[in-house]
This record gives structure tokens, sequence and C-alpha cells, in this order.
């Protein structure tokens, strides 16, 4: 677990003179995630550098990385297009002497997989990103998976409410990335892109740690990285994530000799010291599905490893 020597907290108190305008679908300042993402962020020497954030939601990090961490220019993009033209408007009220300093990708832009992206990540300092690591609870494979091994799937995981793009991504279509069969693929995607299209720049990246980070870092290995922690915190796990897929990990490596390999990183207590597997909490969740369970957030930095 991080321990700040400055003996903080991960928890960043806001320094905002205005409340973002924050949509249902998107994550507010008040988030555990986007206060332990902050908090990373901090820690990450980001003054007087150009930052890329991938899924810029409401823009309560470039209103942070521009105003608290003083880099000097800002570029971001969403999958979710509405979420780059609010947070254009948001980072005018609640930053507006940094507001000429956001350079956005307009449209719908998944990791960075279009001209005007690439072009802007390529002059970037630090990719800072924060994106799904469970596979879409539709996807076809993936419920033949989950199907083969006995898992049924959490009641109304299959409804696709306003904020379904930041909590699952298309599973079966990053098929190809080794580290997609952990719920990584979509973050394996994006490292091998920035190491494609911007090999220089640092990568900043918020991570559930249901897997354990040890499997995290060894992803970011994997792909060129050397990583490092920046902040952690142990948060309260979100009711309505499914987690069918974690459940689906431990069965299939049940009586392989490698089931101690992969054992899913959950707690009863919110100071992490009351361990559960993901099969333990579901049967948790079964007999209480208001029982208070937690899991690690995490902030890990990647470093380019020179080759």
């Amino acid at each position: 677990m991080f321990e700040d020597p400055a003996n903080n907290t991960a928890e960043t108190p806001s320094t905002y003179a205005t409340s973002p305008e924050t949509p249902d679908f998107a994550f507010d300042p008040d988030d555990p995630w986007t206060q332990t993402f902050q908090a990373g962020l901090k820690r990450a020497d980001l003054k007087g550098k150009t930052v890329y954030e991938v899924g810029v939601g409401t823009g309560t990090n470039l209103a942070f990385i521009l105003q608290s961490c003083g880099a000097a220019r800002a570029y971001g993009s969403d999958l979710d297009p509405r979420l780059v033209v609010l947070a254009e408007r948001n980072l005018r009220s609640l930053s507006p002497q940094h507001a000429e300093l956001f350079h956005p990708v307009h449209g719908c832009v998944s990791l960075v997989d279009t001209d005007d992206a690439r072009r802007k990540v390529a002059k970037t300092d630090v990719v800072i990103a924060c994106i799904p690591q469970v596979g879409e609870p539709n996807d076809a494979r993936l419920t033949a998976f989950r199907e083969a091994q006995s898992v049924t799937l959490a009641d109304g995981a299959d409804t696709q409410a306003e904020d379904h793009i930041a909590h699952y991504y298309p599973w079966t279509a990053f098929d190809e990335y080794p580290y997609n069969a952990v719920g990584l693929g979509l973050n394996e995607a994006l490292l091998r892109r920035l190491r494609e299209h911007a090999p220089h720049a640092q990568v900043v990246m918020n991570f559930g740690c249901r897997i354990g980070t040890d499997i995290i870092f060894e992803c970011f290995k994997a792909n060129g990285y050397r990583p490092e922690k920046l902040a952690s915190k142990i948060v309260h796990q979100h009711a309505g994530t499914d987690i069918s897929f974690f459940v689906t990990l431990e069965k299939a490596l049940s009586g392989t000799n490698l089931e101690k390999q992969l054992v899913c990183k959950f707690y009863a207590d919110p100071d992490g010291k009351i361990p559960l597997s993901a099969t333990d909490v579901q049967e948790l969740i079964d007999k209480n599905p208001d029982v208070d369970l937690y899991h690690e957030v995490s902030v890990i930095r990647g470093t380019p490893i020179k080759v």
C-alpha cells in the first residue's frame, strides 16, 4: 500500500471556486476515484509539461492539472463526444485563466485512434487515463465464458445506463491483447498505441485493483514501461458494477494449479485488512445486495523503458 512520506492522505481537498456541471453519467470531484487520481497527479511532476487526457469526462482533472499541477498545456478526448464539450464549458467556469491552455480533440475518440488525437499525443509529455477494466456484460464471447463456468450475471448488469461506457469495454474487440484475459485489454491497447505514437511520454493511469497491482505491473512491463504506484486508496465497491467477470476468472483457474496466481482482491473492511476473493464477495452479495464491500484504487505511472 502506498504511503506518502509527508503523511498526506490520498484525498485532495477541492480548490475550485465553483462546482462543475456534473451529469449522472460522469464522475464528480467528490468521487473517491477522482480524489485518488488527483492525489497521484499531484505527485506526477506535471509542472510545465504538456498533458493529454484520454477520457476527459467533466473536465475535473483538466482543471486540476492546469490549476493545481502547473501543466503548461492540455490535450484531451473522450469516447462520449458530449463530455469534451462539457469539459470545455466546465474549464471556463472553474479556471477561466487556464481555459485557453486546453486544446480538445472533438468527436467520438476511442483511445487515440484519430489523426488529430495522434498528432496531439505525439507532442505530449504525459498521458493520463482512467478507462474501463471490465468487459461489456453482453459481449457474446464473454457471456459464453461466463456460462461455461456457471457464473450468473448480476440482475440489471446488462442494462445500458448512460454511464455504461465509463464502466465497461467491448471485451472481444480487444482479444488480440494478452492482458485482455484479465480485463486489461483496453488499457494494454492504449499502452501499445502510446509506445507507437508517443514513445517518450510517461503514462499515468487510474486503476481499480480488483485483480491486484502485481498483474497490472506485469502488463506495464510487458508493454515497455517501468511501473510505480503514486497513490492508493481503499474505496467502496460500486453497487452497480457487475463482478461476474472476476468470479468467472477465479472459477476458470480452479483445479489447474494456477488458482493461486489469480485471486481477485476485495475487502470486507475500509482499511483493507480483511481480504476477500471475488467468489467470496459474490456469495456475500447474494445473501445481502446492500453489504458493504471494498477494493483498492491505485494511480500507476509508467515510464518508457529505453531499448
